[in-house]
């Protein structure tokens, strides 16, 4: 894909593409659409997951911006993201401090205001969670596919992103990816997830996916999940190995007004079909969340 093309190209909906300054030294792109005046669905800021390409979300982004502007961030550990070299460590990297990109990027985007419905997944998910604890940003409701409560390394898995080089990384992908087929994700049942995280590893800048990898190694999002006054909704599939279901019930439990979806697939939460289930949430919001 070119830079400036437009991944979706839906009818009648404009697309922009921009950097956007988050902090000093790093800038982030955005990807935007606006349907034709008056939009009749409050915008919708999409945060996508670990080292995710737009391309993967591109089924559920042809239903969306049809009626509803969004804005598609990406986030600091994808190639897209401009980061001066003295911020390549770990602690740049962390959850906490992608929450405060989303925060800062939503000020600087007009969607900090409590009418934007936020639109995670997986750890762009968390960063939502880190971001609306506390109030920190204002929102309608967020919708969430398959946070992580933690992410767990198998033992080797730590050594490995403690001493590896990044130029060893890179040559060990295809690694990763036979590890994410045999142990984490049900290639048989869901076929397109697999094929998308092939995608998405092969693309990720090494040095990058390192250092995110380091930033999360004992991350946990339960603290401070009861400051979230925000209606979360949490959708999972059974399928999905790698976003497990108990995790999911763990922090939809924790929050005062979540609610957990459960849906067939993975892929099925990255295609038109989910837009009924995010409906369906929005519509039934009564201002008291609930389970």
């Amino acid at each position: 894909m070119k830079a400036g093309e437009d991944p979706v190209a839906a009818p009648g909906v404009s697309y922009q593409e921009r950097m956007v300054a988050v902090a000093d030294g790093v800038r982030l792109k955005v990807r935007e659409w606006c349907p034709p005046a008056p939009a009749p669905e409050d915008p919708l800021f999409f945060i996508a997951g670990w080292i995710s390409l737009v391309s993967g979300w591109r089924p559920l982004l042809e239903v969306l911006v049809p009626t509803r502007r969004v804005v598609y961030l990406e986030t600091r550990e994808k190639a897209s993201a401009e980061v001066d070299r003295r911020l390549l460590r770990p602690e740049h990297f962390s959850i906490p401090r992608l929450a405060d990109d989303l925060i800062a990027a939503a000020t600087a985007l007009g969607l900090a205001d409590g009418r934007t419905v936020l639109f995670g997944s997986s750890m762009g998910s968390n960063a939502i969670l880190e971001a609306l604890k506390g109030g920190r940003l204002p929102a309608k409701a967020a919708f969430l596919v398959g946070p992580n409560a933690e992410f767990r390394f198998p033992a080797w898995g730590k050594v490995a992103v403690a001493i590896l080089p990044a130029w060893l990384i890179e040559r060990l992908k295809g690694f990763v990816v036979w590890y994410l087929r045999r142990f984490r994700v049900n290639a048989r049942s869901d076929p397109e997830q697999m094929a998308r995280y092939v995608r998405t590893v092969h693309a990720a800048d090494a040095l990058r996916l390192k250092l995110s990898a380091q930033a999360v190694l004992d991350y946990s999002a339960l603290p401070g999940l009861a400051t979230v006054s925000t209606p979360v909704a949490v959708a999972f599939a059974g399928s999905d190995h790698l976003h497990g279901e108990d995790e999911v019930r763990r922090i939809v439990g924790a929050m005062p007004h979540g609610t957990a979806i459960s849906c067939p697939s993975n892929t099925y939460m990255h295609t038109a079909a989910v837009v009924a289930d995010l409906d369906g949430f929005l519509s039934g919001l009564d201002g008291h969340g609930g389970r």
